[in-house]
């Protein structure tokens, strides 16, 4: 007779060694995972110039950040050089295009999107991560909080759920507060960790979520508020941030419903296929009957949203039948469908295969089509960027199309 449990431990332990030799294989020497550098194009869409715009600068500029120059002459720049020239150009021109970081004072709420749906395998881990990491590429500081217990964007982060992150250091830690006996702010700030992205923080996850998920439900039977737990969490560490970005999990439990009340805007992934939109349909009945409920019995003002966009995501091209549903789906959602989609790549399989992202991997090879892969990934995070420069009451021209500081 088969030993269940042993044998599922056993499957367990080989997925994560398959995890642990594919991060180690990217990461030699130091084994943990790092930023690579830029190339000068890159950087030059990252601040929003032209290529010969930034050349330029660098040539008439000796103070701008010079990159650092390979043996093949091709120039590159780190994440703090990218930052460093931001702020050159900020404090050289004045021009606010260039500012990121949100001031209280002007009415620049923080900003908390959370990635949502039902359905696992949706896409909500690729496309909130890539976000998260687009912003920090942008100057802004965030603060990424995965509630989901399979811990993926974690993993995707360098951190080993399983082995590196207690359950105090994730949001059931929060949770549990109260048994802990310590100030809540402490114990908020020590659940957020630093990542190799300046600019982007992390709370981690584990499978140690799940005692949240059951402590949260034990305060519905007990007619205690459990919903507002994520928004008390942020009132503690959310001046730091411009904007937060919640990896939910693939149902709509306590943990993802406390995303959805601390939400200022959703993003709802859907990939182009008929069972997925099944799901979202199930998906957007329940939101309806949830709003209803807290509106009823708590307060009308509960999930108000400053946006609600839908992302097409695992979009492929050259499939006429997926095409044919995007179309569909950007007549029908109108407005709240996102014009562009997140599309599905050869170099995002290859990225993953490392448990890396598009704008952590360095292509081997034909850089065109790694280049039309990231173009496609910062239209729709341009896209989602816009919502919250929208709100702030900002707006950002791109240098490259008026070749001027």
């Amino acid at each position: 007779m088969i030993d269940i449990e042993q044998m599922f431990r056993g499957f367990a332990d080989v997925c994560t060694e398959v995890q642990r030799r594919a991060v180690e294989l990217e990461n030699e020497p130091d084994r943990r995972k790092r930023l690579r550098p830029f190339s000068l194009k890159e950087t030059a869409d990252i601040l929003g110039v032209s290529q010969s715009h930034l050349r330029n600068l660098l040539r008439e500029n000796t103070e701008f950040p010079q990159g650092k120059s390979g043996e093949s002459g091709r120039r590159t720049f780190s994440i703090h050089e990218i930052h460093a020239a931001r702020e050159w150009l900020l404090n050289s021109t004045g021009n606010a295009r260039y500012r990121t970081h949100r001031t209280d004072g002007e009415g620049e709420k923080l900003q908390i999107v959370s990635f949502v749906n039902f359905k696992g395998g949706s896409g909500k881990t690729t496309s909130s991560t890539h976000f998260a990491q687009y912003l920090a590429l942008h100057g802004y500081r965030v603060l990424m909080v995965d509630l989901d217990p399979q811990a993926s964007a974690t993993a995707l982060f360098g951190i080993h759920p399983d082995t590196e992150v207690n359950e105090d250091e994730t949001f059931a830690g929060w949770v549990r507060r109260d048994d802990l006996g310590r100030d809540a702010g402490d114990i908020a700030k020590g659940m957020i960790r630093d990542t190799y992205w300046p600019g982007l923080s992390l709370v981690p996850a584990s499978i140690a979520l799940q005692s949240a998920e059951y402590e949260l439900i034990g305060r519905v039977r007990d007619e205690r508020p459990f919903f507002r737990e994520l928004q008390a969490f942020l009132s503690k560490v959310g001046g730091d941030y411009d904007v937060v970005v919640c990896d939910c999990r693939p149902d709509v439990g306590m943990l993802t419903i406390n995303a959805l009340v601390a939400a200022s805007g959703l993003v709802v992934p859907i990939p182009p296929q008929m069972i997925d939109f099944a799901s979202s349909g199930e998906f957007f009945r329940f939101m309806s009957e949830i709003a209803r409920d807290f509106r009823t019995s708590v307060s009308r003002d509960m999930l108000n949203y400053d946006f609600v966009r839908i992302l097409t995501t695992k979009y492929k091209p050259s499939d006429r039948s997926q095409t044919t549903i995007v179309h569909w789906e950007r007549a029908l959602f109108a407005e709240a469908a996102l014009e562009h989609s997140m599309v599905e790549t050869a170099m995002m399989d290859s990225a993953g295969i490392l448990k890396e992202t598009l704008y952590e991997y360095e292509p081997v090879g034909n850089r065109r089509t790694y280049e039309r892969a990231i173009e496609a990934m910062n239209e729709v995070n341009a896209l989602i960027e816009a919502e919250l420069l929208r709100i702030w009451g900002r707006g950002r021209l791109r240098l490259r199309d008026l070749e001027v500081a």
